[in-house]
């Protein structure tokens, strides 16, 4: 396998950093920290170019706070600088490493996403009788750094890019004040990049070394597909081994099952049938919970109407990607106060 060097130049220089700045500054909401940076863009840039050429750049502790939809889960927020270094180290990865993942990795991809994860699914079940879901039990949490810095090794022999790269994923236990050698936040732009690498392996595993063709992956959600409920037994034992051994990590039982297509599988906030997808009853209920909110935003005069109309548009597209018009005209529709 070829091994890139020569890298770190790429990541500081100045043209880079100042697009890197323009994909966080876009995704910044436009806070008092981010303004701040872009006042004094020139400088701020300067200043990180220096930093990271000569070695004295170390990340910033991360802020927590919890988010409870669908369930609890603890966000870790990057101070504004180091989500533009963040955003410059994956924009010269990211053109190596992505040749190396298989077509069917679906998440935080260009060109990917939920909808054509949820197509490719569809597509499989026509062709496929049963399937089998699993997902890993606690994924970003139970990452091991070690095995995650090897695997990037693997392609980068640049010994500078590796100490950045070791550094920002160490930093989850320097925030925390843990030394568990464990654990990607959740919420960071090298975490998502970081988490596709780690599970490429097993991609690989089943595709080229088991050569099962119906397979694909969102981030930690991975389905199989087959005509034989036998071989899909086999297969998830053959994973199972898998990841524990070679990755430190384990299937999460509750959300790991064979089914076959006629009781549709539940992707990606969807159930999918073979010739129809169909929203899971937990995600209109969300969403209708996200309308009312609005609507009382709006009510309050928290937010404008504009903003109102593009809330409700964004989840009226989300649930029209499913055969989904009788719940659009009325049930969102009445939950959202249009009409």
């Amino acid at each position: 396998m070829k091994r890139e060097s020569h890298l770190f130049e790429e990541v500081f220089s100045f043209d880079n950093l100042y697009r890197a700045f323009g994909k966080a500054f876009k995704g910044s909401g436009r806070t008092p920290e981010s303004c701040k940076f872009h006042f004094n863009l020139e400088r701020e840039l300067l200043d990180l170019r220096e930093g990271l050429a000569g070695g004295t750049y170390v990340p910033t502790p991360y802020r927590y706070f919890k988010v409870y939809d669908p369930k609890e889960r603890t966000i870790s927020v990057a101070p504004f600088r180091d989500r533009v270094v963040h955003h410059a180290l994956v924009a010269v990865l990211e053109p190596i490493f992505e040749p190396v993942f298989i077509y069917h990795s679906y998440a935080t991809r260009k060109g990917k996403g939920t909808h054509r994860a949820i197509r490719k699914a569809q597509h499989f079940l026509k062709r496929n009788f049963y399937y089998l879901k699993m997902d890993v039990e606690k994924y970003f949490e139970r990452i091991d750094h070690s095995v995650l810095l090897s695997l990037v090794a693997r392609k980068i022999k640049d010994k500078k890019i590796l100490n950045l790269v070791e550094g920002i994923v160490k930093n989850n236990d320097t925030s925390s004040g843990s030394n568990s050698g464990k654990g990607l936040p959740i919420g960071n732009l090298t975490s998502q990049f970081f988490a596709n690498i780690y599970l490429d392996p097993l991609d690989h595993f089943v595709k080229d070394e088991l050569g099962l063709p119906g397979y694909l992956r969102y981030m930690d959600d991975m389905v199989c597909f087959s005509n034989s409920r036998e071989s899909l037994r086999g297969l998830l034992e053959e994973v199972r081994s898998f990841l524990l051994e070679r990755l430190k990590l384990r299937l999460n039982p509750k959300s790991t099952f064979s089914n076959c297509r006629l009781n549709g599988l539940p992707f990606l906030g969807f159930r999918v049938f073979p010739n129809l997808i169909r929203v899971k009853k937990e995600n209109i209920k969300r969403i209708g919970k996200r309308l009312q909110a609005r609507r009382e935003e709006l009510k309050q005069g928290l937010i404008t109407e504009e903003r109102f109309v593009m809330s409700v548009r964004s989840m009226f597209d989300h649930v029209g990607f499913a055969d989904s018009f009788v719940l659009r005209t009325k049930a969102m529709v009445r939950r959202a106060g249009v009409a």
